[in-house]
């Protein structure tokens, strides 16, 4: 299966640049692994947009929810009803 993901676009507020950077690599990375593994049906289509919010306290290291904002992508990916957590 062939999954194309031409953006994937993050927001993450009261991140310092660098952590930003290692929290976005962390859900691709994460994101990569899950599709992998269990890859969106054929002809799904195609996903325009999502928004996907990940909350955690201050001062947490940022791979400490890039697993649960990848999980809640690759979910949308799939075309699954997404959970009520929405990454940041």
């Amino acid at each position: 299966m062939n999954v194309r993901i031409d953006r994937l676009r993050l927001q993450a507020y009261g991140m310092s640049p660098e952590a930003a950077r290692e929290f976005g690599r962390l859900v691709a990375e994460r994101l990569g692994v899950l599709l992998e593994a269990a890859p969106p049906a054929p002809g799904t289509g195609r996903l325009a947009g999502r928004h996907v919010q990940v909350s955690w306290p201050a001062g947490e290291a940022p791979g400490s929810h890039a697993a649960a904002a990848a999980a809640e992508i690759a979910r949308a990916l799939r075309g699954q009803a997404a959970g009520t957590e929405a990454a940041r």
